[in-house]
């Protein structure tokens, strides 16, 4: 009995350390991989509270095209026909016009005859008063001739430039790169001097008008950025100008922001609403975040921060003021902390990450 009790203690001390072992690499086995993600560095900015303002997107080339001229209408441009800055959108009948600088250039000819005979009988008669074989006052009446004719021309060629000028302006030309978005005259009706014939705007001059409350205005001035929304994107503006002047009823001033996107790529619609996130307050410091390290939940906003360890660590934030891609966050987070910004979706707290933008440097 003795020699198996032995037996017994031996086998089990070798066994003990065996068991242990086998114990660890089953733990370690369980355990889930380091997850690769993407970080970057909580930062300090100065921000401040927003408000969300209604806008419209507008173009800075809106123009409603007119006729310079009296005339039949030969043809107008199409709805949707777009434009080059120069070409010709409408045309009036020239015919007349035509006429006109044929009469012209007629009268021109005329007088040029003209002063080439007088130019004649002034030579003879200075010959002839050289010799004392005539009078001068004819030779002096000669001469005022001449010179009544010079400026009789010089009224026809100015007549002529302004009759080649209507006939240039019987063709109705774009001012600017646009579309035909309405047409207010048909081909073969009577246009008349400032009467509109379409309208014309440059759907690649985007500016956005806002209506704010007067207040606002000691937050904001130009050069600002400022986040808009259509509802289904998001881009940033920067204020264009500040009209601080409210009326007396409304208290209301108006914004003009330029889209720092390109307004030709259809993001921005001219004449589409937008909402306008302006300062609300004074610009003061605060932990500021990229959008895309929020995990948002029913009830939490969270982010994970990268420790020493590079493990994963949950912080819970309340969030504040944002523009662009970045917003205020408040919590036990601050400047300088790593932030996992592509990966955090399936993480757990405390679990092993390996970070794929190493060579980040603090901002």
């Amino acid at each position: 009995m003795k020699h198996y009790r032995a037996l017994y203690r031996s086998s089990t001390r070798l066994l003990l350390p065996l068991t242990l072992a086998l114990a660890s690499a089953a733990a370690v086995a369980q355990s889930p991989p380091p997850v690769s993600v993407e970080t970057e560095y909580a930062t300090e900015e100065e921000m401040s509270a927003t408000m969300a303002v209604s806008g419209v997107v507008i173009s800075r080339e809106d123009a409603a095209i007119s006729s310079e001229l009296e005339g039949k209408l030969n043809w107008i441009a199409e709805v949707g026909d777009r434009f080059q800055k120069g070409d010709t959108i409408a045309l009036l009948d020239t015919h007349l016009f035509e006429l006109q600088v044929r009469d012209r250039e007629a009268a021109i000819g005329a007088i040029k005859a003209n002063l080439a005979w007088l130019e004649r009988q002034t030579k003879r008669l200075n010959e002839l008063a050289n010799k004392n074989n005539t009078a001068h006052s004819e030779l002096d009446e000669t001469r005022a001739r001449y010179q009544v004719l010079q400026n009789e021309l010089t009224q026809a060629e100015v007549a002529l430039q302004r009759r080649n000028y209507d006939l240039e302006r019987a063709q109705v030309r774009a001012p600017f790169d646009g579309v035909v978005v309405s047409r207010e005259m048909a081909a073969g009706e009577y246009a008349g001097v400032g009467r509109p014939l379409l309208r014309l705007v440059n759907t690649n001059a985007a500016e956005i008008s806002v209506t704010a409350p007067l207040r606002l205005a000691r937050y904001s001035e130009a050069g600002d950025r400022v986040k808009i929304s259509n509802g289904s994107s998001s881009s940033s503006a920067r204020v264009r100008s500040l009209i601080a002047v409210g009326d007396l009823r409304s208290h209301m001033m108006e914004l003009r922001l330029s889209p720092t996107t390109n307004s030709g790529d259809g993001s921005l619609l001219i004449g589409e609403a937008v909402t306008v996130n302006l300062p609300a307050s004074s610009r003061k410091s605060q932990t500021t975040i990229s959008r895309d390290a929020l995990v948002l939940r029913d009830r939490s906003n969270f982010v994970y921060l990268v420790n020493a360890d590079l493990t994963a660590q949950r912080v819970d934030v309340e969030l504040g003021a944002g523009i662009g891609d970045r917003i205020a966050v408040t919590g036990a987070i601050e400047p300088g902390d790593r932030v996992i910004i592509r990966g955090a979706e399936r993480l757990r707290d405390g679990q092993k990450v390996t970070p794929l933008d190493q060579r980040i440097s603090q901002r």
